[in-house]
């Protein structure tokens, strides 16, 4: 039987991260930018072919478990970008190497004092930034940042087109066409500023959500912790041969928790050894100034019973029928989108009437605001891409460049642009030398993919480096959105921050069988 081992490394922990993270972000920054360059992921289970550097990031491993333990960390800058804004990872890895490596090379290393001064400049370049940057309204404006997100005409078109429709905070969401085609489906929905409670509940690990098909919905302001809580209704739905099951509360806790997490199908049962049989998924309910009202809201949207503790219901009673329904529930690290709720249409429009003759009438500015969130909860639509191919790996690729797009375009739209292409970050003035120069590596390696030798530009100038274009930098289309240039460098700091103030490694792993070391030597 394998027995654990300690490792511990001290003398060389710095050699150790730089080694690492040079590994690591070697092996992804071929892909920056529109040259075209791809990993192929082989798994046991599965295989894929992508440029997308945060799912690079998540699969990469190495062997020697001190340095694995480092990309363990160096992970999490490329996944907090992406949970952020949904695009910028491989240009956040870049700075992050960028930095260690320049710290390599001062004879002399002082972790706090480097970790300052990075602070401090971090404080420079978001107040530059911020006077670099460009509102971005038009269509035409939004088409530019999907080409620089992904350099294909009809994707750029279709997302550009959708924002122009939806407005900066429609929902878009992404998933897998039937066909080769690539189209729209428009859909009602609505979005809960809430995720899933545990990471256990994630289905589709490539993006780190969980996905329901025709859910069962059960809506409640009790804290669920004990297993009775929902053995009744989850016995109810298996003797049905239904399966989905979301829960919102006030939280689900302790037994009532494990117990949905044990039976999981993507979860082993530790008794039994096997995998579970039931999908489901659980969020608390999301921080908003009245909690009963968001929940009357979702019952309507979804036709459910709401299970409160203030009007003496028992958790206990519930049938099927006192369930809500939609076609789909996505649920992500931070939120949770509801497409297609099932509620009564006659209740929902007899809501929104309600509700928009409120909000003609409400003197009030403050409850009128109030009265508009809900009339936009109740009207939201969602927009979904489905994405098409002729291979899986081929679509699995393309959807993850159309999410990058959607989120850049959504980004950009939100928060404004500067100029891409990493010009702004190379411009700006920083007091840190080493940030100064790590801002410069994302240009470098973008010209370096490309095989173009960075021009000489004028300030507010660039150049489009897939159509060889120089100019102002709108005018020639290379934007990036100010958002996902300030979640990089952020991510990137924070990261580095971390691993220049470490002075040891403490990693626990399996010790092999002697058999099996005779036979590797």
């Amino acid at each position: 039987m394998a027995e654990n081992r300690t490792i511990v490394v001290q003398d060389k922990t710095f050699e150790v991260i730089r080694t690492a993270v040079n590994k690591m972000v070697d092996l992804i920054r071929p892909t920056f930018g529109p040259a075209g360059n791809k990993v192929i992921i082989s798994k046991m289970l599965w295989k894929m072919v992508v440029d997308d550097g945060v799912q690079i990031a998540r699969d990469f491993e190495l062997e020697d478990p001190a340095e694995n333990a480092v990309v363990s960390i160096v992970r999490e800058a490329a996944i907090k970008t992406n949970d952020r804004v949904g695009d910028g990872t491989t240009g956040s890895l870049l700075i992050l190497q960028a930095i260690i490596n320049e710290a390599a090379r001062l004879s002399r290393r002082d972790g706090r004092r480097i970790v300052d001064e990075l602070y401090l400049g971090l404080q420079e370049i978001k107040e530059q930034l911020q006077g670099m940057k460009r509102e971005v309204v038009a269509k035409e404006d939004l088409k530019k940042v999907a080409l620089i997100a992904f350099d294909n005409e009809s994707v750029a078109e279709l997302v550009a087109s959708l924002y122009e429709k939806v407005g900066k905070d429609g929902i878009i969401t992404i998933s897998r066409s039937p066909t080769m085609e690539t189209y729209v489906e428009v859909s009602d929905g609505v979005k809960i500023e809430r995720g899933y409670i545990s990471p256990y509940m994630v289905n589709n690990a490539e993006r780190m959500e969980c996905v329901l098909e025709k859910p069962y919905i059960l809506l409640t302001d009790y804290r669920l912790t004990e297993a009775n809580d929902l053995f009744p209704i989850i016995n109810q739905m298996a003797a049905a041969k239904k399966t989905g099951l979301v829960v919102i509360a006030e939280n689900v806790e302790q037994h009532a928790l494990a117990t949905m997490v044990i039976n999981l199908p993507q979860v082993m049962n530790p008794e039994t050894r096997k995998l579970g049989t039931f999908p489901s998924v659980a969020l608390n309910l999301p921080k908003v100034d009245d909690r009963d009202i968001f929940l009357e809201d979702m019952a309507i949207l979804t036709g459910a019973k709401v299970f409160s503790a203030s009007k003496g219901d028992k958790l206990e009673s519930a049938k099927l029928e006192d369930l809500g329904r939609c076609n789909q529930f996505i649920a992500r690290r931070e939120e949770s989108i509801i497409i297609g709720p099932r509620g009564d249409k006659n209740s929902i429009e007899k809501c929104v009437s309600e509700l928009r003759l409120a909000g003609l009438i409400e003197p009030d500015e403050r409850r009128k605001k109030d009265i508009l969130y809900r009339f936009n909860r109740f009207t939201n639509t969602i927009a979904t891409i489905k994405v098409g191919a002729p291979t899986d790996n081929e679509q699995k690729a393309l959807k993850y460049k159309v999410e990058d797009t959607v989120n850049a375009v959504k980004a950009a739209f939100r928060g404004g642009v500067v100029c891409g292409a990493g010009n702004a970050l190379a411009s700006v003035k920083t007091s840190s030398p080493i940030l100064r120069e790590a801002l410069k590596y994302p240009r470098r390696q973008l010209f370096e993919n490309m095989g173009i030798e960075p021009p000489e530009l004028e300030e507010g100038q660039a150049m489009n480096v897939v159509t060889k274009q120089t100019g102002p930098y709108f005018e020639v289309g290379v934007v990036d959105p100010l958002e996902v240039v300030l979640a990089s460098v952020e991510s990137a700091i924070s990261i580095a921050s971390i691993l220049l103030t470490s002075s040891g490694i403490i990693v626990e792993t399996q010790k092999k069988p002697r058999h099996v070391e005779d036979q590797e030597n």
